[in-house]
């Protein structure tokens, strides 16, 4: 088996594993994914939060997963010597890129950080934030300052996409613990349970009755199981292809075991929440504050489990409202309100 190739799988159903307790679940993520995150120098992962309307990150906890003895110490020393303001600006949701090609407003950060962890010269990160403000985000440093192609950039987009949604999905059932009762007597709250032997469901509460989106469900089950199954070791690009983070921008798919040990997926309501009082539906509100992140239709798709024509769609009637054409005048036009 490939194992830098089957650990981007390893990665993906890490994230959306809901039995791991809060405390191990970021580090089972970067362990299983190491193969592929690994670059001789080290991994680390960081949990932070952040107040929803502003203020400074706070460092909640630490792990490092690998490099030389004296990386945890280093990595520490460069987070504490980050000004507030470059750690807020990192902390977006969804990131996926090199720290020398994301330096935007803050060209020092990449400085700073390779002046403490002196033997490399730029950094990948992986970001995941919901919309309270509390994110992960997982680093690797790099040997050379490094821009991605285009298969790459693909990949570690995908591979946040999920870190993205199983982060959401954690976090919201979390809220919903302590806050309101779950919108459904389903396992997690789910809105449909299926059979996983036969896909075929055995419950279903809420918008996934409806015929079209039970289809879609399923089809997307199907698909997860295809991808963690031979495809894993035979193609896994394919198989992260194929394994949309979403399903209609609504449901994250995930395993659940019943009392005898019997596996069942899950489809629970997992959507991006965005703020915006301009109108906009559900879905073009998540199309358009994805799109003000720099993402492009076709990893939009992918986020929330649409196809790349009606993101286009999406896109247009939610410009349209807001009076711009350009992608260029959209995202000067959101810096007039809040979206993650």
């Amino acid at each position: 088996m490939d194992r830098i190739g089957g650990a981007i799988i390893d990665f993906t159903e890490a994230s959306y594993d809901l039995e791991r307790e809060d405390k191990d679940w970021l580090p089972e993520i970067v362990k299983r994914g190491l193969p592929v995150l690994d670059r001789g120098l080290g991994v680390a992962a960081v949990e932070y939060g952040r107040h929803p309307d502003g203020g400074d990150v706070e460092m909640l906890r630490v792990h490092v997963a690998s490099g030389p003895s004296d990386f945890p110490a280093r990595h520490l020393a460069a987070l504490g010597a980050m000004p507030p303001e470059v750690l807020r600006d990192q902390a977006r949701p969804g990131q996926a890129t090199t720290m020398s090609a994301s330096q935007g407003h803050h060209p020092e950060a990449l400085g700073i950080y390779t002046k403490h962890v002196d033997y490399c010269a730029d950094v990948l990160g992986i970001t995941a934030v919901d919309s309270r403000g509390a994110g992960v985000a997982i680093v690797a440093p790099l040997r050379e300052v490094t821009a991605l192609s285009p298969q790459d950039q693909q990949r570690w987009e995908m591979l946040a996409a999920h870190l993205d949604a199983g982060h959401r999905l954690r976090r919201g059932l979390a809220d919903e613990n302590q806050d309101d009762p779950p919108p459904s007597d389903l396992p997690y709250g789910a809105e449909a349970i299926f059979d996983a032997r036969s896909f075929r469901i055995t419950d279903a509460v809420g918008q996934a009755t409806q015929p079209a989106a039970a289809k879609k469900l399923r089809e997307a089950a199907i698909a997860v199981d295809k991808a963690r199954g031979p495809m894993r070791e035979s193609d896994p690009e394919r198989a992260l292809k194929i394994w949309r983070a979403l399903v209609r921008g609504r449901w994250s798919t995930v395993d659940w075991f019943d009392s005898d040990g019997r596996r069942f997926v899950l489809a629970i309501p997992n959507s991006p929440h965005v703020s915006d009082p301009r109108g906009l539906t559900d879905r073009e509100r998540q199309v358009v504050a994805y799109a003000g992140m720099g993402q492009t239709n076709k990893m939009i798709g992918y986020r929330l489990g649409l196809s790349r024509s009606r993101v286009s769609l999406l896109l247009r009637s939610a410009m349209r409202k807001l009076g711009v054409r350009t992608r260029a005048q959209l995202v000067s036009k959101l810096g007039e309100f809040e979206f993650l």
